[in-house]
């Protein structure tokens, strides 16, 4: 820890253009340098992939296999004023993704300790101010906050900025609510923390906004000047739409919001784009959210669609009124500016700032050790974040303990927890597909049937079936998994229920059904190799080989490791010979 302290803060980081403490040409050629001399197959290339119309460009990066593998991605997106800004935000995005998730991987197979065991470990009651209970559940509330000091974590060392001294985080309690957000690489770790914290801010007020959902002030046209005019000139020459708000709502850093229509594309070329973003000045706020813009809208014109993260999507504009609507006037420059000359200055007023606000900002360091690129992931507990932080104590304590610790340590802790706390569905539901995966079926079954009983949100009533249909397979009883498959399906459409409707089918040896159902998970879900498979394996019971050959070479194709391609792929081979033999 005596290390990081060192690297963070009496590591100079003068600031040199675009709030970068090196030139993009310089912080390029370093990386790629880096990602060579590590030996890992981390990074292919920088692709550039806008048509040119906007006139702001955006690029991707491509991970080579290692970082595929890795992440579970094959690319990063990069935004930037110019080109070369651009170039240089995807290739560093691509190493603070790559650098996060095998921070990931690393902390699973940490050891586990108890919190109470922990002497600088956050209290039951710090861990507890990152929810934002939305059932207001105090018995629940207090009867976590009994058990979490018995409850183990893996703990990772963590930097309280403000205080300057370390603590000890249990890593997953943060990372199923902010997973990648509040990451950042950069030439030094000042300026990656800087740039985590803004993002973690401006999560924070996109969700207040969305809660909110009241007018924001308007950014008066006049008052833009330098960058970020030229950037407006950009829209506005294509006669694009925009809605400049003012979104900081009383944080140290300034967030800018704004909207984008292109009347001659939509809604048949394009969306109606919504972003936001934060930076330590108004200017660099207004920059970071047009081109974020850039980034999501596809140039306004493309068949793709945008995911949407931080700030919903509107089909129309009277979805959006109150973006289009205001709350009065004001100048750029009104925003609030906590910049310095250098980063180290600037992430010292964040962190005073925000801990004034009553907001405690912790920074980990998960710079690659093969890379010795600085990346950090920062932490803020009880800032929002849309939906992942509005959960219950006890819904959220349920998943982590399902989720991240091994089975024979969780399986005892949710059994404590049906038996004592409050009745909850999400604690039997969670208790249910553990004792399905440790093939205690009618253990399994009937907890879930408990948890369906209980109610469960409209939201999470699918999951629910979905569970209880797989510990039906599991248990050998192929009619039931497909009556609860299609009752999950009659809430919403999952690409897991379809799956499990297939399984069934295919079970109960109707195959063509079950083809049926494999498509449709496909359909929803291109990306889903074992439903190839299925498709596949549903081919060969019909008695086509040549078919069921390109769906498991297809599936091979994506994942090569997937045993049950390679088994029907071996099949339809030797059915070929045998058919050639017989020529």
């Amino acid at each position: 820890m005596g290390q990081y302290l060192s690297r963070l803060w009496e590591e100079p980081s003068p600031k040199k253009i675009a709030d970068k403490c090196r030139d993009p040409e310089e912080t390029i050629a370093w990386v790629e340098e880096r990602l060579s001399a590590s030996g890992l197959k981390v990074f292919r290339e920088l692709k550039r992939i806008d048509k040119g119309r906007l006139g702001i460009p955006v690029y991707i990066s491509l991970y080579d296999v290692e970082g595929q593998l890795v992440t579970g991605n094959y690319k990063q997106m990069g935004k930037g004023a110019t080109d070369i800004l651009s170039r240089a935000s995807a290739l560093m995005e691509l190493v603070e993704r790559f650098s996060l998730f095998s921070y990931v991987k690393k902390m699973q197979a940490e050891p586990l300790r108890p919190l109470s065991q922990v002497p600088e470990a956050l209290s039951p009651a710090e861990l507890l101010e990152s929810l934002d209970d939305p059932e207001g559940d105090m018995r629940g509330r207090a009867y976590v906050e009994r058990l979490l000091p018995e409850v183990p974590f893996q703990f990772t060392p963590a930097l309280a900025v403000a205080e300057g001294r370390r603590r000890a985080l249990p890593f997953f309690w943060f990372w199923i609510l902010y997973e990648y957000n509040g990451s950042a690489a950069g030439n030094t770790y000042s300026e990656a923390a800087v740039q985590a914290t803004c993002e973690l801010i401006e999560r924070h007020v996109s969700a207040l906004s969305h809660r909110l959902r009241t007018p924001m002030p308007e950014i008066r046209r006049e008052s833009i000047a330098g960058e970020g005019d030229r950037l407006c000139r950009c829209f506005e020459r294509l006669g694009i739409r925009l809605w400049i708000r003012d979104m900081t709502y009383g944080m140290p850093a300034p967030t800018v919001a704004a909207m984008a229509l292109d009347p001659s594309t939509y809604p048949h070329r394009s969306e109606i784009v919504y972003a936001s973003g934060t930076g330590t000045t108004p200017e660099r706020a207004l920059i970071r959210t047009l081109t974020e813009i850039a980034q999501l809208a596809g140039d306004f014109d493309t068949e793709g669609k945008y995911l949407e993260s931080a700030l919903p999507k509107f089909g129309d504009l009277t979805e959006a009124s109150y973006v289009v609507e205001k709350a009065g006037e004001m100048d750029l420059s009104e925003l609030p500016d906590i910049s310095a000359p250098d980063h180290r200055e600037e992430l010292a007023r964040l962190a005073s700032e925000l801990r004034e606000r009553g907001y405690h900002l912790y920074l980990v360091d998960i710079a690659h050790p093969r890379l010795e690129l600085p990346a950090v992931y920062a932490v803020i507990p009880g800032a929002l974040f849309r939906e992942r932080t509005r959960i219950s104590p006890l819904y959220h304590l349920a998943r982590v303990v399902a989720l991240y610790l091994p089975r024979e340590r969780a399986l005892p802790l949710l059994r404590r927890m049906v038996e004592e706390a409050p009745p909850r569905y999400y604690t039997w539901a969670y208790l249910g597909g553990l004792l399905s995966e440790e093939g205690e079926g009618e253990g399994a079954v009937s907890a879930l049937r408990r948890a369906l009983e209980l109610s469960p949100e409209p939201a999470d009533r699918p999951a629910v079936y979905a569970h209880l249909a797989e510990a039906l397979l599991r248990a050998g009883k192929p009619s039931e998994a497909l009556r609860a498959a299609e009752e999950g399906l009659s809430w919403e459409e999952f690409p897991e229920l379809w799956n499990l409707v297939g399984r069934a089918r295919f079970r109960l040896g109707e195959y063509e059904e079950a083809l049926t159902a494999f498509f449709r998970a496909v359909e929803l879900n291109p990306a889903s190799v074992v439903d190839l498979a299925n498709i596949g394996w549903c081919l060969k019971e019909m008695g086509l080989p040549e078919e069921a050959r390109g769906f498991f070479e297809n599936a091979l194709a994506l994942d090569p490791t997937l045993q049950m391609a390679r088994e029907g792929l071996r099949w339809c081979e030797e059915a070929v010979r045998k058919e050639e033999s017989h020529v």
